[in-house]
């Protein structure tokens, strides 16, 4: 037994567990990755090839332990291969948690038909294949059960050490029906996995914390802090991405920037805790109105520009059908109007509205010109939209969509 235990306090021991710390590491940014981009609402191919990719991944972490193992073992990896053993079950299981996709779940209940002496069918035909049977059940529920729940297994300590504690003996059970090693051995490589999986619940714990911090950060980088809309320096970034795009594909494009009626006089009538509830009543309702209508009539984004100004980038819609956004947004505003202190507060927008044009350059001249088109809705009597230098009021702007 002492020989045993030696076999899990060598030098080599800790390069395993480093790299299968690296390993969880980078099966843990790419799940996190790949949920950024990919999402339910993403189309099937997307999501399918998501799903490939993560279950490779877990198949090539669990081939690149191998690979080491026989490395440092001069070419036998299964040479005391105890802690190999603990570090493939525990990449395995950590895979179920982490990576979202069912794909991921049947490649690891195939597993132990997969493994080298898997594919030798006399366990089949001896007096274990009740007993293999039976664990590999109690496997098929761990792994669904784990994965049905990872959500409230990541944050409950309890019920992961469970699932990892009935995952690893089920596993180390079926080995022992492959290799018949002293059953003693089974209690000594569970108390070394326990080990090493508290080595890796810590590291995942402080991967989703720096994951959490990097969100917020992004937050306060690309939203504006105020309205909760993407401020200025996103839309800089977005409108240049889009631009380029457009050079390539000749996608339509439309902008629209608007702005709230004399908001000087809200701050001034009412301060200016009032004035920024203003801003964050027409961002919340503006952008509302653009998730409602985003598939029929383009995709639009709004962006806080500054102070009381707003642009919705529009991206598969024409000057007309931004238009037509545009006139439900201020419809929506009308029929749901800021009270405060039981005040009805008359709220209006001016907007300006034009599309991406061959002769344009730069996003520079798109901008000037929309900002061209606001202020002639401003000089206009205000409570206007210019769209392509024809301003309308918004009863003529409905008229000019029924003619």
């Amino acid at each position: 037994m002492a020989n045993f235990v030696k076999n899990y306090l060598t030098s080599t021991d800790l390069v395993v567990i480093l790299i299968t710390v690296g390993l969880i590491t980078v099966i843990t940014l790419v799940a996190y990755t790949l949920e950024k981009k990919v999402s339910k609402a993403s189309p099937f191919f997307i999501r399918l090839g998501e799903h490939i990719i993560e279950s490779a991944l877990l198949v090539v972490s669990i081939l690149v332990l191998r690979q080491v193992f026989t490395t440092i073992n001069n070419g036998h990896f299964m040479t005391d291969a105890w802690l190999y053993a603990n570090a493939q079950i525990a990449v395995s299981f950590f895979g179920i948690l982490i990576l979202n996709n069912r794909l991921v779940e049947l490649l690891t209940l195939a597993f132990p038909f997969l493994y080298n002496p898997a594919f030798n069918v006399t366990r089949f035909s001896g007096p274990y294949l009740t007993y293999f049977f039976a664990l590999y059940i109690v496997l098929l529920i761990t792994v669904d059960y784990a994965y049905s729940h990872k959500d409230e297994m990541l944050i409950s300590n309890y019920k992961y050490t469970i699932a990892q504690t009935v995952y690893a003996l089920c596993w180390w059970s079926i080995l022992w029906i492959d290799y018949h090693f002293n059953p003693y051995k089974i209690i000594i490589s569970m108390i070394f996995f326990e080990v090493f999986m508290l080595i890796i619940r810590i590291t995942e714990k402080r991967l989703r914390l720096s994951f959490a911090d990097f969100k917020d950060l992004e937050i306060k980088a690309n939203y504006d802090a105020l309205t909760g809309v993407i401020n200025r320096s996103s839309l800089n970034t977005t409108s240049k991405e889009l631009f380029e795009e457009h050079a390539h594909t000749d996608a339509t494009i439309a902008v629209a920037m608007f702005d709230i009626d004399h908001f000087k006089k809200f701050n001034d009538t009412y301060g200016h805790e009032i004035g920024d509830e203003v801003l964050r009543h027409v961002a919340h309702l503006a952008e509302r109105e653009l998730m409602t209508t985003c598939n029929e009539k383009g995709a639009g984004q709004l962006f806080r520009y500054g102070g009381e100004e707003f642009i919705i980038i529009f991206k598969g819609a024409t000057a007309q059908e931004a238009a037509e956004v545009v006139y439900d947004i201020r419809k929506t505003l009308k029929d749901i109007p800021l009270f405060i202190n039981g005040a009805k507060l008359n709220v209006t927008l001016c907007f300006g509205i034009t599309s991406l044009k061959e002769s344009d350059k730069t996003t520079k001249e798109i901008f000037e010109r929309v900002d061209k088109y606001l202020y002639q809705s401003k000089n206009n009597g205000r409570n206007r939209v210019t769209i392509e230098g024809d301003t309308y009021t918004y009863d003529n702007l409905k008229v000019a969509f029924e003619a």
